[in-house]
C-alpha cells in the first residue's frame, strides 16, 4: 500500500518537476536507492513497501530511451559500467536486503538483458555480475524467487543462442584448463 502511494506522489512530482537530462535523471534514482540503504541500516520492511522498485524501473526505462534515442549506448549506460552499478545490485539481492530484493535485482537483469539491444555482456562490468547471479540461482530450491530465477536464465539463454561467441564470458576457467589437452612433451625434456 506505501509503496504504490510513493510510487503515485513520485510519479506526481516527476509530472510537475522540469525534465532532466537522461543522465542525471538515471544517477537521481541510483542515488535514492542508495540513499535507502545509507538511511535504513536495520529496516525489516519487505523491498515492495519501498521506492526501490519504482527507482529500478525508472533507471531500465531511462537505459532503454537512451538507446533508442542515441541508436547505441550513451552517458547513462557509460554511469552503469564505469560504477560498477551491477555488481552492486548483484550483492544486493545476494544480501536479499531488504526482503524481496533478490526478485527486484533478478527482474532488473532480465529485463535489462532482454530490452536493450546493444551488445552489453562482453563488458566485463556486465558478464561478472551476470555470471555471479547465475551462481545465485538454484542456490535454494523451491525458493520464492524460482520464477524470477528461470525467466533470467531463459533470458540469458536466448542472448547466449543469438550470439554463441558469448559463451566463452560464462566458462569456468578451471573447467577449460583441464578441459584443454595438454601440450605434448618433447622427448629431451
Amino acid at each position: 500500500m506505501f509503496n504504490k502511494f510513493a510510487s503515485i506522489l513520485q510519479h506526481a512530482v516527476e509530472a510537475l518537476a522540469p525534465n532532466l537530462p537522461l543522465q542525471e535523471d538515471f544517477v537521481y534514482h541510483w542515488k535514492a536507492i542508495t540513499k535507502y540503504y545509507i538511511d535504513n541500516t536495520d529496516d525489516k520492511r519487505p523491498v515492495d513497501q519501498t521506492n526501490i522498485p519504482s527507482h529500478l524501473e525508472q533507471m531500465l526505462e531511462i537505459l532503454i530511451q537512451e538507446e533508442e534515442e542515441r541508436g547505441e549506448a550513451g552517458p547513462c549506460m557509460e554511469y552503469l559500467m564505469q560504477h560498477k552499478l551491477l555488481e552492486t545490485l548483484h550483492t544486493l539481492g545476494r544480501a536479499d536486503c531488504p526482503p524481496g530484493m533478490k526478485q527486484e535485482v533478478l527482474v532488473f537483469f532480465t529485463k535489462l538483458l532482454g530490452k536493450i539491444q546493444q551488445p552489453i555482456l562482453p563488458h566485463v562490468n556486465v558478464h561478472r555480475p551476470v555470471h555471479r547471479l547465475i551462481r545465485v540461482c538454484g542456490e535454494v530450491q523451491a525458493a520464492p524467487t524460482e520464477n524470477e530465477e528461470i525467466q533470467f536464465l531463459c533470458t540469458l539463454c536466448a542472448k547466449l543462442k543469438d550470439n554463441p561467441y558469448l559463451v566463452n564470458f560464462f566458462l569456468q576457467r578451471d573447467w577449460w584448463a583441464r578441459a584443454r589437452p595438454a601440450p605434448p612433451r618433447s622427448e629431451g625434456t
